[in-house]
């Protein structure tokens, strides 16, 4: 990930505050458990290699839109109001894709 994608995500999403996930722990933890995410503040996804990449919500708390970028940081697909898992709403129990492969997502809370 270099410093420009970063800086290009921060002017697109008018985020102050970017957390970087590309670790395998960080991508597979992502927002998981966390009570909110302040605004302005968002978590930029590095999934290394372009592939249709998944986003789930489980034990999350707080809704949230996703976009999917692909290598340039070009937004390719977006999810917008995603809730979060409720057991007694099998509606909620999606892993959300975009259209096509993308290289990075970015979440900010809806």
């Amino acid at each position: 990930m270099d410093k420009k994608t970063i800086a290009r995500v921060r002017r697109r999403f008018r985020l102050k505050d970017v957390e970087l996930a590309s670790s395998p722990w960080k991508l597979a933890l992502g927002l998981m458990f966390r009570e909110r995410l302040p605004r302005g503040s968002g978590m930029l996804f590095d999934f290394h290699f372009n592939d249709r990449h998944g986003i789930w919500m489980l034990f999350m708390r707080f809704p949230i839109d996703v976009y999917f970028l692909d290598e340039t940081g070009a937004v390719i697909d977006k999810v917008k109001n995603i809730k979060p898992v409720s057991l007694l709403r099998p509606s909620t129990w999606k892993v959300y894709r975009p259209k096509r492969a993308c290289r990075y997502a970015v979440e900010v809370t809806s």
